[in-house]
């Protein structure tokens, strides 16, 4: 599938949004209220969108009926891509616990060994309401590799199936509700927040790229339709924190969100926009940034003894999210990149994908 610009361009300022929410929580304190967004949890929403259009959008041409070797092929591309990253900045943040805090703090953690081994699993999100993650956003990365996976498998392997899946939960979101900045909290059997979120905003995505597709749409129409949509996100992540969040709303916000994705390639003006050089550049940036955030911002935290009890001042949240970037440019290009190269090329079944 060829890269669109555009989106690269919403990934990476979504991903920069997630951290500086958390960033300021972390250091300023979470009701402060002098943080600009107001609900980055929806930027993960959109995350989940994104990774299920550009997945689908590159397996769907390739298989129409279900075929083992490339589900498990699709899965070790997905471990290499998301595994690697994970692994290093879990490391990184128990020895910043270890080593500057005697321990990862119960706040953080209720049961350290559990914890740890489930973690390193990546299986966290799937134990509701009791695992933590103990780099904070690594949630999402959990549920996006074993259910996020399992989803967009569904979709490309049986959309009919996939279709009754994903109406049963809708139904079951309208009836029961969920707070929509959550994770772990537990909705239906066992069922979190986090799961309905990524089946949901999954869910919504495919159904927009079906209709689209069978849609002849003006460029003039797409651009109008993606510009909205780009508003929805920015109105949704900046000025609409979860209280006024609803699900009817939450669900309308993803929807104009998966519209804005789905005619992206189609909205040439909105693409050139959104995937300008520095845009396209925290896109490339996002996952490292997205899990590296936090494991800078709590080795500030304890080098300069920051306390919520003081104001420590915006500037030290500034100077994290500099550190941010400059740590992410660091694991792009000597952990990221290495392993995207190599889920390329070496397959498990079938032969590997020659260098180009």
């Amino acid at each position: 599938m060829k890269r669109i610009r555009g989106l690269e361009g919403i990934r990476g300022l979504l991903a920069l949004a997630v951290a500086y929410q958390h960033t300021f929580g972390l250091m300023i304190g979470w009701q402060s209220g002098r943080s600009l967004i107001t609900n980055a949890p929806f930027a993960v929403d959109v995350f989940f969108a994104l990774s299920a259009y550009v997945l689908i959008k590159s397996y769907d041409e390739k298989y129409s009926c279900v075929n083992i070797r490339e589900a498990v092929n699709f899965y070790w591309s997905r471990f290499l891509r998301l595994y690697p990253l994970h692994f290093v900045m879990l490391s990184v943040v128990v020895g910043i616990f270890y080593g500057m805090a005697h321990g990862v703090p119960s706040y953080f953690s209720n049961n350290v060994k559990r914890d740890l081994i489930s973690n390193y699993l990546m299986i966290q999100s799937l134990v509701t309401s009791k695992s933590f993650s103990i780099n904070l956003p690594s949630w999402s990365i959990s549920l996006e590799f074993y259910l996020g996976s399992l989803v967009v498998l569904l979709a490309v392997f049986c959309r009919p199936l996939f279709y009754a899946v994903f109406v049963f939960f809708l139904f079951v979101a309208e009836w029961h509700g969920f707070r929509v900045a959550g994770n772990k909290d537990p909705v239906f059997h066992g069922i979190s927040t986090g799961m309905f979120r990524l089946l949901l905003s999954m869910g919504i995505m495919v159904l927009v790229m079906d209709v689209v597709k069978r849609l002849p749409v003006r460029e003039d129409v797409a651009e109008a339709l993606c510009t909205f949509g780009i508003f929805t996100i920015a109105v949704s992540t900046i000025c609409l924190p979860p209280p006024f969040h609803p699900v009817p709303i939450y669900l309308v916000s993803v929807l104009f969100t998966t519209v804005a994705i789905a005619f992206m390639d189609k909205a040439a003006f909105v693409d050139k926009v959104m995937g300008n050089p520095i845009f396209f550049m925290l896109g490339k940036l996002s996952y490292s940034i997205y899990l590296v955030h936090f494991p800078v911002c709590m080795f500030l935290v304890y080098l300069f003894h920051i306390d919520q009890s003081y104001d420590a001042g915006n500037w030290i949240v500034h100077f994290s999210i500099l550190m941010t970037l400059l740590v992410s440019c660091l694991t792009y290009e000597f952990v990221e990149k290495p392993f995207i190269l190599m889920g390329r090329k070496v397959r498990l079944f079938g032969k590997d994908t020659p260098a180009k």
